[in-house]
């Protein structure tokens, strides 16, 4: 907990810093000279827009490999201060069963609400709160299928400077019924990793092309894996 509290302590001076050193400042005209059009009202930051991610999972184990994933996700604000968030993934992996590879499918949905409050200009803190629900298909292995329920909150904070956003979370995860971790042999009195509590902390980066289209870098890093998010985001 320590840590995480350092490492958004440290994101956070970075990204105060950079975003002073962008090109948000606005200098009031001199004389007799045409006025400038007023800096806009309001935060740079956008709450309504839609993400086209690949995620590739690093789970540090020699019995997982190659999972991979496609997801969209979404924010959508409501008003002023608060916003939903939901996200679709599907993807897959190889799990080493006593010698010979099996493909796990797997399908997972969030759903959250989060609040927004500005610190500085172009600068957020932010706190969310939600759900997480997955499904993991074993082909020919029907019984070791499981369905796993997550809730997670926690705080993040997010800035722009020019064309670069940045943006830190540190969401805390309760997971029921989650059997990701069973790499060992169906017939060993091992059953899994039923239920697990931890961090998941989240740093990225988004360069905005355009006014409305950008390219997002993120990762996720787990208690036992670490995910690695590239795609693209638009802004609406």
């Amino acid at each position: 907990m320590k840590s995480i509290v350092l490492t958004l302590a440290l994101a956070s001076s970075l990204i105060v810093g950079n975003a002073g050193a962008g090109d948000w400042t606005w200098n009031p005209p001199a004389k007799n000279l045409v006025p400038l059009a007023p800096p806009v009202v309001g935060s740079c930051l956008s709450y309504d827009y839609i993400d086209l991610e690949y995620i590739g999972t690093d789970f540090g184990s020699p019995y997982y490999d190659g999972g991979d994933a496609w997801g969209l996700g979404f924010s959508k604000s409501l008003g002023r201060t608060f916003y939903v968030t939901g996200a679709f993934a599907e993807g897959e992996y190889d799990f080493d069963w006593v010698g010979h590879t099996v493909g796990v499918e797997t399908r997972r949905y969030r759903f959250g609400l989060g609040a927004h409050r500005e610190i500085a200009r172009c600068v957020d803190l932010t706190f969310e709160g939600g759900t997480e629900y997955t499904n993991a298909k074993y082909p020919h292995y029907e019984d070791h299928n499981y369905d796993s329920w997550s809730y997670y909150f926690g705080p993040g904070i997010r800035a722009r400077a020019g064309r670069f956003e940045y943006f830190a979370k540190a969401l805390y995860y309760g997971t029921e019924g989650d059997y990701s971790q069973e790499y060992l042999s169906h017939q060993s009195a091992y059953h899994g990793q039923n239920n697990s509590y931890g961090w998941v902390i989240t740093p990225g980066v988004i360069l905005h092309v355009t006014e409305n289209l950008g390219v997002k870098l993120a990762a996720e890093f787990g208690e036992y894996d670490t995910g690695y998010v590239a795609g693209i985001r638009y802004e609406f």
